[in-house]
């Protein structure tokens, strides 16, 4: 019977967020990790993995948090790892939802926490990850090393020797990650894949370098590869997970069918063969342009994970920003309720209009009774401050006093929130209106910038606020 090849959509954690970077550093905000894994069990992953990449180098505790709040959401396995030391800590994991545990940097440390572990849930449920780098000897030669503490620092052990070890002390897979592949998108580390696969006989999971649709059938025919594992190309929607598997398929890998859409995406064209696609900012809400698409040019967006379009003028299928570089990464395709109409949720790279305007829509006139204009005045909508502030995290600008204050850390920031707070209560005693909406816009501001910095999304904000006012329902008489 032929085993089909798992395709696992990683999720490296950083401070409750998704992060991604190239070889371990770098790292750059991807996501919220629970509305990640719902969107990747959509799309037909087969596994998820969840490592926290700085649990062992600050030495803090594991995902159980995490795993738990995944848990209730997902329905395939899932694996999760990042300062598992101890029996403990896997039992606290495994309790809380998690399939399997992942552990690296403690057993390089002690091999017989994977033995114990083995013994006390089974050797399925025990994943060794290895990191492993190429590092010139005494004589020059490049030897693959394991590396330890989320890939920053090496050790004497090599990776096949330890791949070896580890499968001998009762490990049921091998999560293997090249370091200098990582994040690259040049392709799997193959020669390090045909290594490890001499030396061991349980499941590889390959991981790291992911760039081009023929990488993960390489990684299984040239490799030995059991599973591929990749991060940036699926968080980036540079390839859907279906893509990935019909390319596998392709060459005759077995591999698990997506499933199933509940609702076909299937527009009423024209009789031209279009239909009007509003592109709106997942974030801010604002609607960016209004452009035409024919089936080619939707189909290339659902491919590609990038906005396509047809162009009535020119007479050709176009990408956003194809010229400009200002790309927009379509997150999710709706229509509307009569079928004639598509709408793309998308994450901008840049200004959406040829003029550099972030949006095509500028307001021209004001309808209703005066005082009814329905501009900020009338209600305060933090989420385009929230966008701005974590454009800057992902993007720094060179002078920008957002990227000083992040810069300087969450202490520096928090005594900044706390000198705002200040200024506000003031304010409300000794000024005027003016003076406390102006106080209050600082306080505002500086809460966004400790927010982001701490990983907190205004999501979570307002499930705090919608938990409480629950609790003031309940407490009416």
């Amino acid at each position: 019977m032929t085993v089909a090849v798992r395709v696992i959509p990683c999720l490296d954690v950083a401070n409750g967020r998704v992060v991604k970077g190239v070889s371990f550093e770098s790292l750059r905000d991807a996501g919220d990790p629970v509305e990640a894994a719902i969107r990747y069990e959509a799309e037909g992953a087969d596994e998820l993995a969840f490592l926290d990449i700085a649990a062992a180098h600050e030495k803090r505790g594991t995902l159980v948090d995490l795993a738990s709040r995944v848990a209730e959401v997902l329905s395939i396995p899932f694996t999760v790892g990042g300062g598992v030391r101890s029996v403990e800590d896997a039992d606290a994991l495994l309790r809380a939802g998690a399939d399997r545990v992942t552990v690296n940097t403690a057993a390089v440390e002690d091999p017989s926490l994977i033995t114990r572990l083995a013994e006390q849930f089974g050797a399925q449920c025990v994943v060794v990850a290895i990191d492993g780098k190429r590092v010139r000897d005494t004589g020059g030669l490049a030897v693959m090393r394991v590396m330890t503490h989320g890939g920053r620092r090496p050790t004497d052990r090599t990776v096949t020797g330890w791949a070896a070890a580890a499968a001998a002390a009762g490990a049921g897979e091998i999560l293997l990650t090249s370091v200098d592949a990582d994040g690259t998108q040049a392709g799997f580390d193959l020669e390090m894949l045909r290594a490890v696969r001499a030396a061991v006989d349980i499941p590889i999971v390959a991981s790291g370098g992911a760039g081009q649709l023929d990488d993960f059938a390489k990684a299984v025919v040239i490799g030995g590869a059991d599973a591929v594992l990749a991060a940036s190309v699926f968080h980036d929607r540079i390839f859907t997970i279906g893509a990935v598997k019909e390319a596998m398929r392709r060459v005759g890998l077995a591999i698990r069918p997506a499933p199933a859409r509940v609702r076909t995406l299937l527009p009423r064209y024209d009789a031209s063969g279009l239909v009007p696609v509003v592109m709106r900012d997942v974030v801010t809400g604002n609607v960016l342009t209004l452009a035409w698409t024919n089936a080619e040019a939707l189909a290339k967006t659902r491919e590609t994970g990038l906005a396509h379009f047809y162009s009535r003028s020119r007479k050709v299928l176009w990408k956003k920003g194809e010229t400009s570089g200002n790309v927009q990464r379509v997150v999710g395709i709706s229509l509307d309720c009569d079928d004639d109409t598509v709408l793309y949720d998308v994450r901008p790279s840049g200004p959406a209009c040829h003029t550099g305007a972030d949006s095509c829509f500028s307001r021209v006139e004001t309808l209703g009774a005066p005082g009814e204009d329905a501009g900020p005045a009338d209600a305060l909508d933090l989420t385009a401050l929230f966008a701005v502030v974590r454009a800057r995290k992902e993007s720094p600008v060179p002078g920008s006093y957002t990227n000083k204050l992040l810069e300087a850390g969450v202490s520096r920031i928090a005594q900044k929130v706390g000198e705002e707070a200040v200024e506000t209560a003031l304010a409300s005693v000794t000024g005027d209106a003016g003076a406390l909406a102006g106080e209050a816009a600082d306080l505002l501001y500086h809460l966004a910038v400790l927010l982001t910095a701490r990983g907190v999304a205004p999501g979570d904000v307002a499930v705090k606020l919608a938990e409480r006012r629950g609790a003031l329902r309940r407490e009416k008489p």
